[in-house]
């Protein structure tokens, strides 16, 4: 399948193998110092294997430290085992008692077996020995459908992967005396990224005891509808590849709603009504903001998709259903240290500002810090092209600056959960939010930019943008030169367009639906909106460069007011920034533009781009 461009694939596997102020009790929970077997737990006490016995501090056990082993215990939904890896605090201190951390792997990954490395093949997360060496407790999962773990993978659903990880907690507390309480809540930290950023903010939102006191989420969603389907547009690589890659490395274990929604999206460019409260609801969004509404109760299924008739005969695909159980609860103040990658075109930076606004509004110490790379180098669009040649060579850097990601995520861990330290030491920018423009150099602001100065977008003359749908090549804008000291671009730019046909009239003659393949005639044009840089001195002079690799889609005819995907680069006096439209873009191949008689539309209208001036580099 040309779209998956098979030397990437490797690369995939990597990233997506690699890649939580808590509350008082409110469920029965353990008291502190109480040992297994208590039955203190309201919702049952849960059987276990581990390869060795458990360190108790009630009963002068196995106090060594520093061991690592494999615990099983039954999902409380469905019976599946769910299996974690358990690393003690290189010495179990009795008297002071460890804080509990809970690690994630990315999708189609596994839990970690051995503290040597870090957290994942790319470094994902603290290090696993930093933590333990610092006195932490540390919890490395499976996630159901991976590793060892049973059942199907259900992309972070509250009803299932959420009560795997409410249970994990609770039997924490149930067998390991040693953990750390603060007036009767458990200390409790998390970290990982992408998938295993996603668990945190669903433990956040899950939990009926509120125990998560201190995240660390990197390169997660906040809106998988979103993510995977951007103002209407299904993001097609990501969806085929999410779909084979997810079964490839798991063993067919994701959920048949979600391979039969995944595979529907992309061979008809629509996810199907029944999927977009589906995938909505297993994001943080759902419990910040809950913008589609969905409520308790809620179901859907397979049957109106468009491939039932197919999938239905196919045991891996058919019958995938869903229930809404979780009912939306006030998000209460937890610390949370954000980072995310700016050139990351599966979730991309708009993501973490919302799940940053979400967890600010609750209160507590949250930070956003970005870092120049995520799941971009994995697809096929090029951006910054030295940029882009450098990011391929491993390690890839988690640095916002003379920030590292990993002394971050231990630093605020020690700030939070044990009362010692200063984050800011660590955190340089405070709480300021740190963009990262490219290696080495980043900036410090007060806020992020939404918006900023305004320019048309139009052609010399005023001239409205003539875009071919389909072609690739894209057409563009001039918007300003750099001026003496440069220029940085960082926040979000936005756009008010008018895409037409060229014509009111041949506007008024769009159909409704029709064919739900081809749609001939309903004018579901599709173009791409980016903002990109024409440099000087360059070995290929006048030929504009994608910043940060991001696009955002707009479908139809008519007005639109929109975000464009948000971005942070340096640009050198006397580069050319520009906006950049296509009519085609490889991440979207299969699921754009199909009327063929909408071959040409024109836009017009006007973008305002966060430029913030010559701020100067925080690493200097």
């Amino acid at each position: 399948m040309q779209i998956l461009k098979l030397p990437a694939v490797p690369a995939l596997v990597l990233l997506l193998a690699a890649c939580g102020g808590g509350g008082d009790s409110a469920g029965g929970r353990l008291a502190p110092g109480l040992g297994a077997g208590s039955g203190a737990f309201s919702r049952g006490a849960l059987e276990y294997g581990a390869n060795e016995p458990v360190a108790s501090c009630r009963r002068r056990e196995n106090l060594g430290g520093g061991r690592v082993y494999r615990v099983q215990i039954p999902s409380r939904v469905d019976g599946a085992a769910i299996v974690f890896q358990l690393f003690e605090p290189d010495r179990i201190d009795c008297a002071g008692k460890h804080p509990l951390v809970l690690e994630g792997h990315g999708y189609s990954g596994s839990r970690q077996t051995d503290k040597s490395g870090s957290t994942s093949p790319l470094g994902i997360g603290a290090s696993l020995a930093q933590l333990t060496a610092a006195g932490y407790a540390v919890i490395s999962i499976d996630q159901r459908g991976h590793g060892e773990s049973g059942g199907t993978i259900r992309v972070m659903d509250p009803d299932f992967e959420g009560e795997d990880l409410v249970a994990i907690v609770d039997w924490a507390e149930q067998h390991l005396d040693y953990l750390a309480y603060r007036g009767g809540n458990l200390l409790l930290g998390s970290t990982g990224g992408s998938y295993g950023g996603m668990f945190q903010y669903l433990l956040y939102g899950k939990d009926p005891d509120r125990r998560l006191d201190a995240m660390v989420p990197e390169i997660a969603p906040n809106n998988l509808t979103y993510s995977l389907n951007p103002n209407g547009v299904v993001k097609s690589y990501w969806a085929l590849v999410l779909a084979g890659v997810g079964d490839a490395n798991t063993g067919a274990s994701q959920d048949p709603f979600i391979r039969s929604t995944l595979l529907n999206g992309a061979v008809t460019n629509e996810f199907p009504g029944a999927a977009l409260p589906f995938f909505a609801y297993h994001s943080l969004s759902y419990f910040c903001d809950n913008p589609l509404g969905v409520h308790v109760d809620d179901d859907g299924d397979t049957s109106e998709y468009l491939l039932d008739p197919i999938t239905g005969l196919l045991p891996i695909t058919a019958d995938g259903q869903y229930v809404v159980k979780t009912p939306r609860r006030p998000l209460y103040p937890v610390d949370a240290l954000i980072f995310q990658g700016t050139r990351d075109d599966l979730f991309n930076f708009n993501e973490a500002y919302r799940n940053f606004q979400c967890l600010q509004r609750a209160g507590g110490d949250v930070r956003l810090l970005t870092y120049p790379f995520g799941h971009h180098f994995l697809s096929p669009n090029l951006g910054l092209l030295a940029e882009s040649v450098n990011a391929q060579a491993l390690p890839l850097s988690r640095n916002c600056g003379p920030i590292n990601a990993s002394d971050a995520a231990l630093a605020f861990f020690n700030e939070k959960l044990k009362g010692i330290g200063n984050t800011d030491n660590v955190v340089t920018t405070g709480h300021n939010v740190c963009f990262s423009l490219t290696e080495g150099d980043a900036v410090s602001v007060p806020r992020v930019t939404v918006g900023g100065t305004e320019f048309p977008v139009a052609l010399p003359g005023g001239l409205p943008v003539p875009v071919t749908i389909g072609n690739p090549v894209p057409v563009i804008v001039p918007l300003v030169t750099a001026g003496e000291g440069g220029e940085v671009i960082a926040g979000i730019p936005t756009a008010r367009i008018t895409v037409s046909r060229g014509d009111a009239e041949l506007d008024a003659l769009c159909q409704g639906e029709t064919d739900p393949i081809l749609r001939l005639g309903t004018c579901d044009s599709t173009i791409f909106l980016g903002l990109g840089v024409i440099k000087t001195g360059t070995l290929i002079p006048l030929v504009p460069e994608l910043i940060d690799e991001q696009v955002i889609p707009v479908r139809g005819i008519g007005e639109f007011d929109i975000e464009l995907a948000g971005v942070a680069e340096r640009i050198a006096a006397g580069d050319q920034i520009v906006l950049l439209v296509y009519g085609l873009q490889d991440g979207f191949a299969f699921t754009t533009s199909r009327d063929l008689l909408t071959p040409l539309v024109t836009v017009s209208g006007t973008v305002k781009i966060p430029l913030l001036g010559a701020l100067p580099n925080i690493a200097q």
